[in-house]
C-alpha cells in the first residue's frame, strides 16, 4: 500500500505542476497582451495625432493676360503678366497701346455720344476732329482673399500708372467771315495711383478669367503746339482765340490751359488733374 502511495504521488506532482505552469502561462499571455494593448493605444495616440493638410488645389505663380474689354471698345491692346509673390500676394505689370484713332471712331464713344449729345451739339463735332492715341505703363500689387493659394479668388489691388497721351485736334475758330484752321498736336505725360477690386477663375487650371473694376487720380501736364499763319487776324481776335481754347479745358471754373496766340500760331501748356478709370474682363494663360 505505501509502495503504491508513492508512485502516484510523484503523478499528482507532475499533475498540479503542469496546471500550474498552465495557469502561469495564461496569466503571462494576459500581461503581455495586456502591454501590447497600452503599447497599442500609445501608438494610435501617436498616428491621431492632428496634421496640416497640404492645399488640395496646386496653383501656378506665372499668368499671360489680354484685356478683352480695352480691345473691343477701345481699339487698345492691353497686355499684363502677374506673378505670385507669396501664398496670396502677387506682383502685375501691365502695358497698353492704342493707336491712333479718331475719338468719334471708337466703340464705346459711339455709344455714349448718341445718347447723351444732340447731332449739333459742338462737342460731337469735336469728336471728329480729335485723335488719340495713348502708351500706359502700369504697376500693380495685388493681395487676394480666400482659402485656397493663388492668384484666384476675390481681391484688393493698389496701382500706380504712368501715361503718354498724344491729341491731334483740327481746332477750328470764326472770326467775322473767315474760319481759321489750327492743328492742335499736344504731348501728354502723366502719373496716378488708384485702387482696383475684382475677382479672378482659374479654370482648368491654365485658363485665367479676370474681371475687374477701379480708377485713379494723379497729374498729367504737357506742351501743345499749332503752327499756322495768323497774321492776317485781328488783335482782338487773337485774344478771343486764346480765351476759346483755354476754356475747352476749365472744369469748376479752373483752368488747365494756358495759351498764347500770335502771328505765327498757337502755343500752349497743360497741366491738370488725371483722372481714370479702369476695367473689363481679360483672359489669359497660367503656367
Amino acid at each position: 500500500m505505501k509502495h503504491f502511495l508513492t508512485l502516484r504521488a510523484p503523478g499528482i506532482s507532475i499533475l498540479w505542476g503542469t496546471l500550474l505552469l498552465l495557469a502561469l502561462s495564461a496569466t503571462g499571455a494576459k500581461a503581455q497582451s495586456e502591454t501590447d494593448s497600452i503599447n497599442t493605444d500609445s501608438t494610435n495616440t501617436t498616428i491621431d495625432t492632428p496634421r496640416v493638410e497640404k492645399d488640395p488645389r496646386p496653383y501656378r505663380k506665372n499668368l499671360i493676360k489680354i484685356n478683352l474689354a480695352a480691345l473691343t471698345m477701345l481699339k487698345s491692346y492691353n497686355f499684363s503678366y502677374e506673378h505670385l509673390l507669396g501664398r496670396k500676394v502677387s506682383f502685375v505689370f501691365g502695358y497698353n497701346k492704342m493707336s491712333e484713332n479718331t475719338l468719334s471712331d471708337l466703340p464705346i464713344t459711339e455709344r455714349v455720344s448718341d445718347k447723351i449729345f444732340d447731332d449739333d451739339d459742338r462737342i460731337k463735332d469735336d469728336l471728329d476732329r480729335i485723335r488719340v492715341s495713348n502708351t500706359a505703363y502700369t504697376a500693380e500689387f495685388r493681395f487676394y482673399g480666400g482659402q485656397f493659394s493663388g492668384a484666384r479668388g476675390f481681391y484688393l489691388a493698389l496701382y500706380g500708372r504712368y501715361v503718354n497721351t498724344k491729341i491731334n485736334y483740327d481746332y477750328e475758330f470764326q472770326a467775322n467771315t473767315r474760319t481759321y484752321n489750327v492743328p492742335l498736336k499736344s504731348n501728354l505725360k502723366g502719373y496716378a495711383g488708384g485702387i482696383l477690386l475684382g475677382s479672378q477663375f482659374i479654370i482648368s487650371r491654365t485658363i485665367s478669367l479676370d474681371i475687374y473694376v477701379g480708377g485713379h487720380y494723379g497729374t498729367i501736364k504737357g506742351d501743345a503746339d499749332g503752327p499756322v499763319d495768323l497774321s492776317t487776324m485781328s488783335q482782338q481776335d487773337k485774344t478771343n482765340l486764346r480765351e476759346d481754347i483755354e476754356s475747352t479745358t476749365t472744369i469748376r471754373d479752373k483752368q488747365y490751359v494756358n495759351a498764347t496766340v500770335t502771328n505765327s500760331g498757337v502755343t500752349a501748356k497743360v497741366k491738370g488733374p488725371l483722372i481714370g478709370l479702369r476695367g473689363g474682363f481679360s483672359l489669359g494663360i497660367a503656367f
